[in-house]
């Protein structure tokens, strides 16, 4: 199993898919299946379309990429890479951005606890209620894990069991201030990563991914407030 995990999305910047000159929302669509939990290799390139336009071309595993959205509705479809959203799509998933400028969204490929694909979406900035914050997003196809999270702000480590699809918000009050979450699975909370940082005034984001039959990957977002 992965220990002391530190994997950083890679990050492409997609500009061309604004409504309007005014941009709403910044959406962060982070690539979470591993294929081997569908049979393909690791990497299961995707292609992501938006309302039927092709956007993102050929993202793999552990990949992001950001786009900007002006208020409105939206389909999102991830597609079998073919380079041109051709392919039956196996996710569809409707998203609303409000005219709120400013928002903050994740969108994470990723698998329910059965296993089935789906596209997570969270409204960062409604969600993230402390400056700075560290979250941890369970998204694997696993039963509930337990997340230990640490840090000299407390007289004693937090557990808190998360569901798939579900999420902990872990606030952290002061500026520079160390964490460290374990993250166990199963009856018997067996450990299968570590994760440790410092708080530096911006969210943190942490997406549990994987699968018990294939292990977890993190992948870690970071946001400015």
């Amino acid at each position: 199993m992965l220990k002391n995990i530190h994997i950083l999305a890679t990050s492409l910047v997609i500009n061309a898919l604004a409504a309007s000159s005014a941009y709403a929302a910044t959406v962060n669509v982070v690539h979470g299946i591993d294929g081997r939990d569908l049979g393909a290799n690791a990497s299961l390139p995707v292609d992501i379309a938006v309302n039927g336009r092709c956007a993102l071309k050929g993202v793999t595993f552990t990949q992001s990429a950001k786009v900007e959205l002006a208020s409105g509705d939206y389909t999102i479809t991830v597609h079998p890479a073919d380079g041109k959203c051709g392919s039956t799509p196996v996710i569809t998933q409707a998203v609303k951005i409000s005219d709120q400028e400013g928002s903050l969204f994740s969108a994470v490929a990723s698998l329910t606890q059965n296993g089935t694909p789906q596209l997570a979406v969270f409204n960062n900035s409604r969600d993230l209620a402390f400056t700075p914050v560290v979250s941890i997003r369970h998204l694997a196809a696993a039963t509930p894990v337990f997340v230990t999270y640490r840090s000299s702000e407390l007289r004693r480590p937090i557990t808190t069991r998360v569901r798939n699809g579900k999420f902990v918000l872990l606030g952290v009050l002061a500026d520079r201030i160390p964490y460290s979450a374990t993250i166990a699975a199963g009856s018997k909370r067996r450990t299968v990563a570590k994760l440790s940082g410092v708080a530096r005034r911006q969210y943190v984001i942490y997406n549990i991914v994987g699968s018990t039959t294939n292990g977890f990957t993190i992948i870690s977002e970071k946001l400015n407030p």
